[in-house]
């Protein structure tokens, strides 16, 4: 495992080679790498003493602050998560790929808007086509107490779920739909156009006006949400894969898991900043009490 106590402080030997080892072993990409090495080159050409490690963790730690806190000039783009007016609902699209903690994610959402919202939260258990799914997603909507809208005989496709979920929480008054969708890969063309065809639904089912053939108008401002999520020990992956789900959707926010284990989630900073996405969550634990708030967690 490559870090900060493994470089070898000899004079200024190789300490750039090394550093830029580090940076890069740790999924931090290349802009973002050469950012931190000009920065330390800049305070060190400036200083009259040989850097520490502590030097350079503060240098380091500044830096992706520096890059996780700019907010995008998309007013949507924001890093708390966007809501409805008051008194409309809420609809939260939720995706990844499987093995990324997508559902614990959900789980712990729920519990937090339920718990710290007050809020009347409902699942719905749109992943039809992994094997299990919808029960894990019922044991979390369980843990949560919250309600869970599952498949059906007569309700079978992600599509058709997700319409009688939407009719469901419409009816009965719901603050908010948080939507399971299958875990894929993003070059999955089958299941990239069932998301394509989940995010048109809501449009349609949530319009606020009608054409001249009494129509609906696809309801461009939702869903509220389309967060991504990733894990702590993804790698480049994370950021091929994250950039073709974003063309195909329009992502709005990132979710990193797992950062209870010994993985950082340095891909999660080249993601954000290729794609100008803000972390809006952060998974530190397996209790349904661990989700932070990234500028809170930071």
């Amino acid at each position: 495992m490559y870090n900060l106590e493994s470089m070898v402080f000899d004079g200024d030997k190789n300490i750039f080679d090394q550093l830029e080892d580090i940076l890069l072993q740790a999924d931090l990409g290349l802009t973002t790498t050469q950012d931190v090495l000009d920065e330390v080159r800049t305070l060190r050409d400036d200083s009259t003493k040989l850097f520490t490690r502590d030097d350079l963790r503060s240098i380091l730690r500044g830096k992706l602050i520096e890059i996780l806190n700019v907010e995008n000039e998309d007013e949507n783009l924001t890093r708390a998560i966007r809501f409805a007016p008051e008194g409309e609902l809420t609809i939260l699209f939720v995706m990844g790929a499987n093995g990324m903690g997508k559902t614990t994610t959900i789980g712990k959402l729920a519990s937090r808007l339920r718990v710290e919202g007050e809020q009347k939260v409902m699942l719905a258990a749109c992943d039809t086509f992994r094997a299990g799914a919808v029960d894990q997603l019922q044991m979390w909507a369980e843990r949560a107490e919250v309600e869970c809208f599952k498949p059906s005989e007569k309700l079978k496709s992600p599509s058709a779920v997700l319409y009688g979920a939407l009719e469901v929480a419409k009816k009965e008054n719901y603050d908010t739909l948080i939507v399971d969708t299958s875990g894929r890969l993003s070059n999955n063309e089958m299941l990239n156009q069932e998301l394509l065809k989940m995010k048109r639904v809501i449009q349609k089912f949530m319009h606020t006006e009608t054409d001249s053939d009494n129509k609906p108008i696809p309801n461009l401002d939702v869903p509220h949400e389309i967060l991504l999520v990733i894990d702590a020990a993804q790698g480049r992956m994370a950021l091929d894969s994250s950039k073709q789900w974003n063309d195909l959707v329009n992502l709005s926010g990132l979710v990193l898991t797992k950062l209870d284990g010994s993985a950082k989630g340095g891909s999660v900073v080249a993601v954000s900043r290729e794609l100008g996405l803000p972390v809006k969550l952060a998974g530190v634990g397996e209790g349904i009490d661990d989700l932070r708030d990234v500028s809170f967690y930071m």
